[in-house]
């Protein structure tokens, strides 16, 4: 097993609020219970997002979490219900702990 990240990013038509429904938060709410449910798993290690506002470009979130392999952690990551419906877009790549 190794450390995999995958850093997320709002697809353009999400970095306006008033383009979020309620059903879109709905779904953002299940992407924070799905981490938080691995988290307590001990396969998510961290996960987060800058402190900027969703309007900002700049802004991106990331998690830190345990996979078997290569397909293992693309499954994983594109089983985030946020990446299923289009909220977010992201990419996996291997972790390498330094610090």
């Amino acid at each position: 097993m190794r450390d995999y990240i995958y850093v997320l990013t709002l697809t353009p038509k999400f970095r306006s609020q008033s383009n979020w429904t309620e059903k879109d938060t709905d779904i953002l709410k299940k992407h924070d219970q799905r981490l938080s449910r691995q988290k307590e798993r001990d396969v998510v290690k961290f996960a987060g997002r800058t402190d900027l506002p969703i309007e900002n470009e700049k802004n991106f979130g990331m998690v830190i979490f345990k996979a078997d392999n290569d397909t293992m952690a693309e499954l994983f990551m594109q089983s985030d219900p946020a990446i299923m419906a289009g909220i977010m877009s992201a990419s996996c790549q291997p972790f390498k702990h330094i610090y």
